[in-house]
């Protein structure tokens, strides 16, 4: 049974079944994803229902929830249904300091609330920045380091990021192959693209829970703590490459439940008979305190800093990594066949190749364009060619 835990803008998926007691395995359980930060934004909440372990049902969504927020001054924050189990406050806003927030979650006339939670000490971050390094496995590539500063007396940290790369199709041409006939014997033609197909943008974020306290930084002082590791073989760093690192410091409570989920989830990986207890979180069935609940309420505050390196900073003179796909192999589909088809009109169609250039005599007997697989000469199958408004050359 698997757990889509989304916390913020992360996606993890979790074996559930180490999370719960025997007794526990027919339950329907309430998962709660709530994290409000000190962004001024709309704030948002998930919430869905982990079916019985038995009947092999997946986490549902739930959007039929009644979910408000309450601080300490009184002032209620109303959330919004959005679909798929994401509810989002009525109106912008953000965590101030000494000032406590409750959840409040109605479903079905059953109320669950969590215990008031306070913002923690703001934080920022010193210093970010790349480094060539080898990691503890032999691995040759570029960790991604960050020193924070700040977030109290023994601050305890979590970590997202967002990865932006730039992609160049290695095999690109101005044109593409088009069919204008579709009688035997078949016409084809070349046509100059009507887009920028050859330089694009990909991103990935961050799928794992990234945690440091004050022990870790005490420890890695002069290096910082790692926050990413990028293999020297990683195509996103073939290029310019970015990075948006989020600092979001946590209460003690908040961190010790990431820190058992992120032990729970390392340990589902492996075979073992122990089975733990549930993870214990801060809300509850105000009514019935046997009604599970899988969730933390937490208050956050966030920080954030972007980097920029490209790939010759690190390896000078050096070859670049390999592309995301093969795109040794190129083809040269016939026109027609003996038996009346044409392969190449085929592969137009399919839409899984591109135009590389004239074949002149590098495939015996083959078709009059070479062709590669569509990523090699059309970077929009990776990302988008619209450039990010935050991009720099500089």
């Amino acid at each position: 049974m698997a757990l889509l835990l989304v916390f913020t803008s992360c996606v993890e998926t979790f074996d559930t079944a180490p999370f719960l007691n025997d007794d526990e395995v027919s339950e329907d359980i309430l998962v709660v994803e709530a994290i409000i930060t000190d962004e001024m934004k709309q704030q948002t909440i998930k919430i869905s229902k982990l079916g019985s372990l038995d009947g092999g049902a997946g986490p549902g969504e739930i959007g039929n929830a009644q979910v408000s927020l309450e601080d300490g001054t009184g002032t209620m924050y109303a959330f919004n249904s959005l679909g798929g189990g994401i509810y989002a406050s009525q109106n912008p806003f953000a965590a101030v300091p000494n000032v406590s927030y409750s959840l409040r979650v109605v479903i079905n006339g059953k109320e669950y609330s969590s215990t008031e939670e306070l913002l923690p000490s703001t934080s920022t971050i010193d210093e970010l920045y790349a480094r060539r390094i080898t990691s503890d496995g032999g691995v040759d590539g570029i960790g991604i380091f960050v020193n924070p500063l700040g977030g109290g007396e023994s601050p305890k940290f979590r970590y997202e990021f967002e990865e932006t790369y730039e992609i160049i199709a290695p095999l690109w041409a101005p044109f593409d192959m088009v069919v204008t006939s579709r009688t035997f014997p078949f016409e084809f033609d070349l046509v100059p693209r009507d887009r920028d197909t050859r330089r694009c943008f990909g991103t990935r974020r961050s799928n794992d829970i990234i945690l440091s306290s004050d022990l870790d930084l005490e420890n890695n002082v002069e290096q910082g703590f790692l926050v990413q590791f990028i293999s020297s073989e990683d195509p996103v760093i073939q290029h310019r490459y970015s990075i948006l690192v989020s600092q979001f410091s946590q209460g003690t409570n908040a961190h010790a439940f990431y820190t058992t989920l992120r032990e729970q989830a390392t340990s589902a990986d492996v075979f073992s008979q122990i089975q733990p207890g549930f993870i214990e979180g801060n809300i509850a069935n105000i009514s019935n305190e046997e009604d599970r609940v899988i969730g933390f309420f937490s208050v956050e505050s966030v920080v954030s800093r972007r980097l920029f390196f490209d790939y010759e900073d690190f390896y000078p003179d050096e070859e670049l990594p390999p592309y995301f796909i093969n795109c040794n192999s190129l083809g040269a589909p016939r026109t027609v066949t003996p038996a009346g088809t044409s392969p190449l009109m085929d592969a137009i169609d399919s839409g899984d190749f591109v135009y590389v250039r004239d074949n002149n005599g590098e495939v015996p007997d083959g078709g009059p364009f070479l062709t590669a697989r569509t990523p090699c000469g059309n970077c929009t199958v990776l990302g988008s060619n619209v450039i990010p408004e935050f991009w720099t050359e500089e």
